[in-house]
């Protein structure tokens, strides 16, 4: 309970806004502007904060789109600049200690456009978030005017509160007026195809891509930003999208004089990537003053969400601070509007509620402690969740619900973050000193800890802070960790310790170790006055390091050296100085005495580097040291081998999908037994790989990626003998020791892709889809297991099976709801809603020629049976199931065909594809390329037939097609004989000879015989 819950709401604001004021530093005019390392930002996302203008609701009102729609998470919801005005005015971010505020795009935006697929099928789609731009100099009326917004700047800057205003350089909205007035301005898609960066050359999300080389367009960009920066005396600018845009845009941003010149303005930049070299770059090579700390997130989440997180993860991130001229720029975070929410994060992962609020303190704690400006997004003051992007999501579950000012009062978090901003204030340590390890788990007890100390500045604000984490769900008595306890080296002067946010703690100095208990899931920071330190000194008796080496990879180096066995030695410390730089210790905590290597990571690539090595001796004195020199370079690469055993998979085509790029590289692995999956990949040298395996394959589950609700699994190109393996889903958990293996049939017959799960176990780890002769394995824990199989158009069967066992088969029953026998033989169809008969040949000939479709529906499938002739080349149907839907098959990532769908046909939804007598694949159309395929024990197949000649015959559920029943205007049908990737057909139908007959065509030869489908045959 909040400990002034019995106050009224009102009453109890007031009494925490004095008591976190009366301890927070009073900043005085004179003493100059705010760095922004002293800054703690606050993320608004307007439209969803807050509504203090209920007129402006609608906005221009030019469409349903525009209109407020509280049930649809994607519309508008009436948020606006007033709404923002009067919680500054209430005193609502100054009491929790936030000194700016980021508010989300402010301009106009195109009107909304439809949702095409998930939840929110067919509801409008709305620029609520800003990132839509239909005129980049104008206000979006939904937020209010700009004179409201010149009037909510004001009242910030009043209230000691700086404002940040979230702007895109990287595109328009969706069909904006300028891709007509202006299309020269944009990237085509030949223009993505021919580019050797896509990553700024080619579209997101299909939003227009600005084409920022064409000097109008950097023009009209800046003149843009300028007028914002000039007109309404905003203080910042969060920037999106940066990595999207070119460098040498950059560059002429943030010269002297530049619309971002950071004299002007300061700016941080959304660079969605993990490695903190290409962070650094942006920075120290492009020139924005602060980047969003990916890299650290990244960390946070994996390794602070659950028990299982590993720490050293988090400490690596940390290691790599050399990478920046100056990390203390920084902008960090735990969460954010485009990925899921840190308390979704934990949850995820089998974390209570409770755990979840706590964990995430423990994530706040560990960014306020750590350098950089800390970032929060609205709604974390009372652990809102939320699962991702509302776009797939219904309402209530996405990643930015409307805030609901309400439920602070049962959260404890509002005042945490007073306390966590008061700590910042009070000690200069924590804004702008040297962070440097003192304890990390290295595969132990899951502690770490850093201390923060501070130069040249004097009393309590100069004093040195140590935090220490605990990521573990028990509590940790410091004297049990190796040695007794943390040593501190020299870091306070005393042995009383005050920890910086008033927590009580038993914490204390003994020995020169910090001891005491650090509670499960949490963060304790002390101080005391500062000791006398403990690097630098020098002990000429101690000797040198021995036999010397260093490796040099990708933005890092190996150092190796024969460790020493003379007493006097307790461990070793590493300079670096790369160019005409100045030289830094990357580690205050001496490497322990019997270790000979060490990984330098965060470094500069193609600087000459100079690493000197220096023992250690108990008291912190430290040799003169050994040097040796190598020069770092992205073009130090290594083979690595990734293999996976994904038995239980199934036939699934397994995939390695790396993430530290910023985006999602799927790599294609090649089977080498039941099962077992294999891959070469050339990396660079010491990069670290976060990457999952994945399963592309029908029927997959957790939407296609191993390890629900756990981390990325990490590797370090070149160690580990260059290879890395695992079983597949297991990350974070132990693999099982046991396996249950059996076979599903299904009326008698082998099931290929059902679904097996044991369902007194975990089932979202615990399970195995059948190989295509119905046989499975499953990984599960030791002992007595209730085992369920599953397939579509099949009863459920279940059965008990003790780990280990063999011979566990299940065989399921036909669902007989449907209305024709799935044999291949038709005799059954003797009156379909759909006949057409298509004797003549097309232009492939009489041997690829379509003779006959049959279709029929009732309220559970829809029916399909056809016949036709074909050699070396495949039939294909495709169907329209309602508004939407692809206009083209070009695209396809599978089976891609030229063929056209307009007129009577709203594009395709789906489609049915079988290469001469092989089985039929059932692929849902997500996008214009985007072809998942159907479990294919989702629904009913059967074939017949001798080539050429061949009889197809299906039952799928309207499930299988993402309805939940029979379309109001029913199923738009067409087919034909296509050749390969990226040709038409040879013979369609319905076509001009067909009974009845339809309009669709075939090209010519010099067109690729393109099919085009405008009228198509409907099953009501």
């Amino acid at each position: 309970m909040k400990r002034f819950q019995m106050l009224g709401r009102a009453g109890a604001l007031t009494a925490l806004t004095l008591s976190l004021a009366a301890c927070v530093p009073p900043r005085t005019p004179d003493a100059g502007p705010r760095a922004w390392q002293d800054e703690v930002i606050y993320f608004a996302m307007t439209d969803r904060f807050a509504n203090g203008n209920p007129a402006n609701d609608n906005g221009p009102n030019r469409n349903a789109g525009d209109r407020a729609d509280r049930t649809n998470p994607l519309a508008w919801h009436g948020g606006d600049f007033a709404g923002l005005k009067a919680k500054i005015e209430e005193g609502y971010f100054k009491r929790m200690g936030f000194t700016a505020i980021w508010v989300s795009p402010v301009v106009l935006q195109v009107p909304a456009i439809n949702t095409g697929s998930g939840p929110n099928q067919g509801k409008p789609f709305a620029g609520y978030h800003g990132y839509w731009a239909e005129d980049f100099k104008k206000v979006d009326p939904h937020f209010g005017t700009l004179d409201e917004y010149k009037a909510l700047i004001d009242t910030a800057h009043k209230n000691g509160l700086k404002i940040i205003q979230d702007i895109v350089v990287n595109h328009a909205g969706y069909d904006a007026t300028l891709t007509k007035t202006n299309p020269e301005w944009f990237n085509t898609p030949a223009d993505c195809a021919a580019s050797s960066n896509k990553t700024t050359d080619c579209d997101l999300a299909g939003l227009p891509d600005f084409k920022q080389s064409l000097p109008a367009v950097t023009a009209y960009l800046n003149d843009f930003v300028r007028y914002w920066r000039d007109t309404t005396g905003i203080d910042g600018l969060r920037i999106d999208t940066m990595k999207h845009v070119p460098d040498a845009y950059w560059k002429q941003f943030f010269a002297a004089g530049g619309a971002g010149d950071p004299a002007k303005v300061w700016s941080v930049g959304e660079v969605f990537d993990g490695n903190p070299s290409y962070l650094a770059r942006f920075m120290d090579d492009l020139g924005s003053p602060s980047v969003f700390d990916f890299a650290l997130y990244f960390a946070m989440k994996d390794h602070l969400t659950g028990a299982g997180g590993n720490l050293d993860r988090v400490a690596d991130v940390f290691a790599q601070d050399g990478a920046y001229r100056d990390p203390t720029r920084l902008t960090t975070f735990v969460d954010n509007h485009d990925v899921r929410r840190f308390v979704s994060e934990v949850t995820e992962r089998g974390g209570s509620a409770a755990q979840a609020a706590e964990r995430l303190d423990l994530a706040l704690s560990t960014m306020y402690f750590s350098r950089g400006t800390p970032s929060v997004w609205q709604g974390t003051e009372y652990a809102q969740s939320g699962k991702g992007d509302p776009y797939d999501y219904p309402l209530g579950q996405g990643n930015r619900e409307d805030m609901d000012f309400i439920k602070l009062a049962g959260s404890t978090l509002d005042e945490r973050l007073g306390a966590l901003a008061s700590a910042r204030a009070t000690y200069r340590a924590l804004t702008r000193g040297a962070q440097q390890e003192l304890w990390r788990p290295n595969g132990g007890a899951p502690v770490l800890a850093y201390r923060r100390v501070m130069s040249g500045v004097t009393g309590q604000a100069g004093q040195p802070v140590v935090f220490v984490v605990n990521g573990g769900d028990t509590p940790v008595d410091l004297s049990t960790l190796s040695g007794g306890g943390i040593p501190l080296l020299g870091t306070f002067a005393g042995t009383a310790l005050t920890e910086v946010t008033g927590k009580a703690h038993t914490l204390s100095v003994s020995g020169g170790k910090l001891v005491g208990s650090v509670p499960a899931r949490s963060v304790l920071a002390v101080t005391a006055p500062a000791g006398a330190g403990a690097s630098g000194t020098v002990n000429p008796g101690l000797p040198e390091v021995a036999a010397l080496s260093v490796k040099a990879g990708d933005s890092a180096a190996q150092l190796s050296w024969t460790p020493s066995t003379d007493p006097k030695v307790s461990g070793y410390r590493i300079y670096v100085k790369q160019g005409a730089g100045a030289e830094r210790l990357v580690n205050f905590a001496p490497i322990a005495r019997d270790q000979g290597s060490f990984l330098v990571r965060g470094l500069t690539n193609d600087a000459s580097t100079t690493f000197r090595v220096v023992t250690v001796d108990a008291s912190g004195a430290e040799s003169r040291g050994s040097a040796v020199s190598a020069t770092p370079s992205s073009k130090n690469t290594v083979k690595v081998t990734f293999t996976v055993d994904a038995r239980s998979q199934g036939n699934g085509p397994i995939e390695l999908r790396r993430f530290d790029t910023g985006q999602q590289l799927e790599l294609s692995m090649t089977q080498t037994g039941r099962g077992l999956w294999k891959t070469e990949v050339e990396l660079p040298l010491f990069r670290e790989i976060k990457f999952k395996f994945g399963n592309d394959g029908p029927g997959a589950k957790n939407s296609g990626y191993e390890g629900p609700g756990q981390g990325d699994r990490v590797y370090v190109a070149g160690t580990n003998g260059n290879a890395y393996s695992g079983t597949y889903d297991f990350i974070d958990k132990p693999v099982p020791a046991a396996t249950i293996e059996g076979k599903v049939t299904g009326a008698g017959q082998p099931l290929g892709g059902a679904l097996v799960e044991a369902t007194t176990a975990d089932p979202s780890l615990n399970y195995a889809l059948t190989f295509s002769d119905g046989t499975y394995t499953l990984f599960a824990p030791a002992g007595t297991h209730t085992l369920k199989a599953s397939a579509g158009g099949y009863l459920d069967a279940t059965r008990s099976a003790t780990a280990p066992q063999t011979g566990a088969d299940l065989n399921l029953s036909r669902d007989t709801r449907t209305k024709y026998t799935i044999d291949g033989n038709l005799s059954d169809w003797t009156a379909p809603k759909v006949t057409v008969q298509s004797p003549n040949p097309g232009v492939f000939g009489a041997d690829n020629n379509w003779l006959s479709l049959r279709a029929d529906s009732d309220a559970q499938y829809l029916y399909l049976a056809y016949t036709y002739r074909v050699a070396g080349n495949s039939a294909i149907l495709y169907l329209d199931t309602g508004a939407g839907g692809a206009a083209q098959a070009d695209s396809f990532e599978a089976w891609r065909r030229a063929a056209t769908f307009s007129g009577g046909v709203n594009g395709v939804d789906a489609f049915v594809a079988r290469y001469e007598n092989q089985t039929a694949q059932l692929r849902r159309v997500a996008s214009a390329t985007s072809t998942p395929e159907v479990n294919a024990a989702d629904y009913f197949q059967a074939s017949s037939g001798t080539l050429p000649e061949q009889t197809v015959e299906l039952a799928i559920p309207w499930t299988a097609l993402g309805l939940s029943g029979a379309p109001a205007g029913g199923v738009k049908v067409m087919g034909g004989i296509f050749g390969g990737d990226g040709y038409g057909a040879g013979d369609i139908i319905p076509d001009a000879g067909s009974t009845p007959a339809g309009a669709n065509t075939i090209g010519t030869d010099g067109e690729q015989r393109r099919a085009t489908f405008t009228a198509p045959v409907t099953v009501p």
